[in-house]
């Protein structure tokens, strides 16, 4: 091969090599450019979540409580978008108060062996008990203090269902999938109320059956929506007695719960969640804020 052909030779793996680089750095300044393009749409998503939180704020201290939970709180600018989900901290479980015996079937309906459902319950007795003295199947400090991240149980009473994921053998899957949809801190009341329960929360609670926790749901969206006394002639139907009594209400809890879903661009999607009270006067108060709270999925 003669000066012409090597010339000619490297000329064209200069091009290759060219061409290569070109290549690369065109990859590279688009995907900087999507990820810049998701981190604006993320912010857009974060604040459309804002909104409906203020939206949902300003609904609970101006109009009837049951009217809020009804009715659909969305809005949307473009192709950015949100939706809010409000529940009353009155249809859940208050960790605080719930029987050990109903604890433990609760647990057991959420999914858990007989054998993991009585760790777990002993668990949550221990870390929120004010002793040191372990349950059989419990934890208590010496045990959370052999972690990487040693911990120290509450002892005391629990301030936040967020706190049930530290507790011992509950995994995040568990917790977010039922538990932090179930129970709650704020609920003043052993019981539930049947008009404001979520169906996962009827269908968690013992002798009441999935049928009858569907039926329930049903029936309170119905005008006139259902009563007591429409409760009550449904024992012996999928509800006994003693899940009559566990879904008769109590004290009503003034807090509230708001979820705000913010969409923006192609499907960037960012969640908000906050625990509101209302005081005197409907004056709304924000006890607890999430800023990146987790998509539930229904079911």
């Amino acid at each position: 091969m003669g000066r012409r052909g090597i010339a000619q030779l490297l000329v064209l793996w200069a091009l290759v090599l060219l061409g290569t680089l070109a290549l690369g750095f065109s990859l590279s300044m688009r995907t900087e450019a999507q990820a810049a393009r998701n981190g604006v749409d993320d912010a857009r998503a974060y604040f459309q979540a804002r909104t409906g939180v203020a939206r949902a704020a300003v609904l609970l201290a101006t109009v009837s409580v049951d009217n809020v939970m009804r009715m659909e709180i969305s809005g949307s600018e473009g192709d950015a978008s949100y939706e809010v989900h409000v529940e009353s901290e009155s249809g859940k479980v208050d960790i605080n108060l719930v029987s050990e015996e109903v604890l433990l079937e609760i647990l057991k309906k959420g999914g858990l062996p007989d054998d993991k459902a009585e760790s777990v319950r002993d668990a949550i007795l221990d870390w929120k008990d004010p002793d040191d003295t372990p349950r059989p199947r419990g934890a208590e400090y010496p045990e959370y203090a052999q972690l990487q991240e040693p911990l120290r149980p509450r002892n005391g009473k629990i301030l936040s269902v967020e706190e049930l994921r530290y507790v011992n053998g509950v995994t995040p899957e568990f917790h977010q999938g039922f538990l932090s949809r179930v129970f709650t801190a704020n609920g003043n009341s052993p019981n539930v109320n049947f008009l404001r329960a979520p169906e996962v929360v009827l269908r968690s609670l013992p002798g009441v059956s999935p049928e009858a926790a569907a039926q329930i749901v049903a029936r309170r969206a119905e005008d006139p929506p259902m009563t007591a006394a429409d409760l009550a002639a449904m024992v012996g139907q999928g509800l006994t007695s003693q899940g009559l009594a566990l879904i008769s209400g109590g004290q009503a809890s003034s807090a509230y719960m708001i979820t705000a879903t913010g969409r923006a661009g192609t499907g960037v999607v960012h969640v908000v969640r906050c625990l509101a009270e209302i005081g005197g006067g409907k004056a709304v108060k924000i006890l607890r804020w999430l800023d990146q709270a987790p998509l539930e999925v229904e079911g």
